[in-house]
């Protein structure tokens, strides 16, 4: 696995680049609320899959891999003194950017406005299918801490969203 180094031919690096983009910019969006730094944390991530001498035996492990990765970069990019430094009146700019998305729903922006915790716990739950277990190690917390940013979450978001909509969109 380790003593061969396999170089991705140019199709193959293309294709695990579109795979793994949409996935690893929603991420980056979700923790950094920029586009910018979304993209920047992206190409970070895509990069290290290119050059990791790692080949997974499937899908679901090379996604759990990318997955790690993206959040790792998150949590790096808001331990940097950069960020810390930065101005509230420019976090909140950045905020208000959108990522372009096709089809993008009135559940994503809500999502997208909850408070930081929450927003990730929701993410990883309802966008990328991740346990309660699974997220506490991404996120840093315990399951039980998690099932509370859900749950707190879900119902910031069924006020936002109001009514039926609210009702369907957030049934498990």
């Amino acid at each position: 696995m380790y003593g061969t180094h396999h170089i991705y031919t140019r199709p193959e690096a293309e294709e695990l680049v579109e795979r793994w983009s949409d996935t690893v910019l929603r991420i980056a969006w979700t923790w950094t609320g920029s586009v910018h730094d979304a993209q920047d944390i992206c190409q970070t991530v895509l990069l290290k899959l290119l050059t990791s001498p790692r080949r997974f035996a499937e899908e679901r492990l090379e996604r759990a891999w990318v997955v790690r990765v993206a959040v790792n970069c998150c949590k790096d990019w808001k331990k940097s003194a950069w960020v810390r430094r930065r101005l509230p009146l420019e976090a909140a700019a950045h905020a208000a950017v959108h990522l372009p998305e096709p089809g993008e729903s009135p559940v994503l922006a809500a999502v997208q406005a909850l408070p930081e915790r929450y927003r990730q716990a929701v993410y990883l739950r309802y966008y990328e299918g991740y346990e309660p277990a699974e997220i506490g190690t991404l996120m840093g917390c315990t399951a039980s801490q998690v099932s509370t940013y859900l749950y707190r979450g879900k119902a910031k978001l069924r006020n936002m969203l109001g009514g039926a909509y609210g009702q369907e969109c957030l049934s498990e």
